[in-house]
């Protein structure tokens, strides 16, 4: 799909270009200040072929995360569209909520920052975020812990961990890439079972990524800090020569599963390298895709066991 299809689908989700009344870019964010914040259709922007998430910063703005290989050529053709050049200021002066307030939408949940759920387990009040002068009014701190609450329970408790799973190239090409080796199940079977096998094992989120680029992959795991609790990763041929990859699990220090699907010990001599296994806690190789569900039982544990400690 041509970047300016992708651009034109955006503006339309946006509630056409007479909605957006600037925007900039942010390493992968494209940002977006609209006159009319209620035109703004989420679920429509996450749909767009490259968006991989959104993020409503403010009360009319929105963030729109793409992949690096595409943001630039997005954005160029967003102030080509509207004829709005970029603008940082425009984003600085008229934002009506703090950095930290911004959350990420994936797949629809919005991720909840962890202090916001350890307050709310605790049934502590949260210090304010809104600008000005703080509130010492415990009604206000009373109704902002039930909407909390009501929104935790929506999106799983307090306690309950959220897992990214990642998987890199090729691997969506399950089902049809030697299916001798990686059998006939496809990476849509993949997701169910990853998905399915989470909610078993009691996470409240799992959400799985798949790229045949690497700088998305290093993307996805950075971004993985403090909003997931676990990673499970198939780095595919990415293993054997990616220290990138094995530099961003170390940046975000997430307790890692590094997972193949082929029994790699047993075939070529440059898949025997692993880089990313530096960073992991278990390694899990030739079972398929059951492979996956031992990776998120076993993390389950890991974090449950691990929690323990903590409050023993």
């Amino acid at each position: 799909m041509a970047n300016t299809d992708v651009a034109e689908q955006v503006l339309d989700a946006l509630g056409g270009k007479d909605n957006v009344k600037a925007n900039d870019i942010c390493m992968t964010r494209l940002r977006i200040l609209t006159e009319k914040p209620g035109l703004i259709d989420l679920n429509k922007l996450r749909s767009i072929r490259g968006v991989l998430g959104t993020v409503r910063r403010g009360s009319n703005g929105v963030e729109i995360v793409f992949g690096p290989g595409s943001i630039n050529e997005v954005s160029d053709d967003i102030v080509r569209l509207t004829g709005i050049e970029p603008s940082y200021s425009a984003f600085r002066d008229s934002s009506s909520a703090p950095e930290d307030s911004i959350s990420v939408q994936i797949n629809g949940h919005a991720p909840i920052p962890k202090a916001v759920r350890a307050a709310v387990a605790a049934k502590k009040p949260l210090a304010s975020s809104h600008m000005g002068s703080p509130s010492s009014d415990e009604d206000d701190d009373a109704s902002d812990m039930e909407e909390l609450a009501s929104l935790l329970e929506a999106t799983g408790s307090a306690d309950s961990p959220r897992l990214l799973v990642v998987n890199g190239p090729n691997i969506n090409m399950l089902g049809v890439r030697e299916p001798k080796i990686y059998g006939r199940k496809t990476y849509a079977d993949l997701v169910r079972l990853c998905r399915s096998a989470a909610q078993e094992a009691g996470f409240s989120e799992c959400r799985c990524f798949q790229s045949n680029h690497e700088g998305d992959l290093v993307d996805v795991i950075q971004a993985a800090y403090g909003e997931f609790d676990g990673i499970v990763i198939n780095p595919a041929a990415y293993t054997h020569t990616s220290v990138a990859l094995l530099d961003a699990l170390k940046s975000v220090a997430l307790p890692t599963i590094e997972v193949h699907i082929s029994k790699v010990d047993e075939r070529e001599d440059f898949r025997q390298i692993s880089y990313v296994r530096a960073a992991c806690f278990e390694t899990i190789v030739g079972m398929g895709l059951e492979g996956y569900r031992k990776a998120i039982k076993d993390m389950a544990a890991h974090l449950r066991e691990h929690r323990g400690a903590e409050k023993g």
